[in-house]
């Protein structure tokens, strides 16, 4: 019980700055995908996907996949605004889509940057939610700091761990 309340506390903890920059700025520093990435950093903090090259790369991966299909595909549409059935529209977004989790799924593999829920950002982007650079890089930016909140936070329960330990020791 108390590994799950840690885990828990962790993976809020890591929003929580990404929050403060949304209320700060009116930028969209808080996304979906940012979720499963706080989970992974939080329950899974040794595995190979929770590294920061593999969070930030794969995501980064996403961001540009995403970029690349909007652009090529879908853009001005928006999927949240979604196309009358069975309209070119909504072909374009499903292509935009697919083109991207596939580009994204591929750039991982080849670079080595193998982050889940990074296909959930590309998805974000070649939807046109975030379909601009400035919001791509508002997505690497999320992503970079939720790693260094997780590194920092992982720093300080070791010292604090440590200064329990040595006060036990007295």
């Amino acid at each position: 019980m108390r590994e799950t309340l840690r885990a828990a506390i962790h993976a809020a903890v890591l929003l929580v700055a990404l929050g403060a920059l949304v209320w700060a700025t009116g930028r969209p520093f808080l996304f979906p995908s940012l979720g499963p990435t706080a989970y992974l950093l939080a329950v899974h903090p040794r595995r190979r996907t929770s590294q920061p090259r593999q969070v930030v790369g794969g995501h980064a991966i996403g961001v540009l996949a995403g970029l690349l299909a909007y652009g090529l595909l879908a853009a001005p549409l928006v999927g949240t605004s979604p196309p009358p059935a069975l309209s070119f529209g909504g072909v374009r977004l499903a292509a935009s889509a697919a083109l991207s989790v596939g580009l994204t799924t591929g750039g991982m593999l080849a670079l080595d940057a193998r982050h889940a829920p990074a296909c959930a950002t590309t998805l974000i982007v070649s939807l046109g939610l975030l379909a601009t650079p400035l919001e791509g890089a508002i997505v690497v930016a999320s992503v970079t700091v939720l790693v260094a909140a997780d590194a920092a936070g992982k720093r300080a329960q070791s010292s604090l761990a440590a200064a329990g330990a040595s006060v036990r020791t007295r």
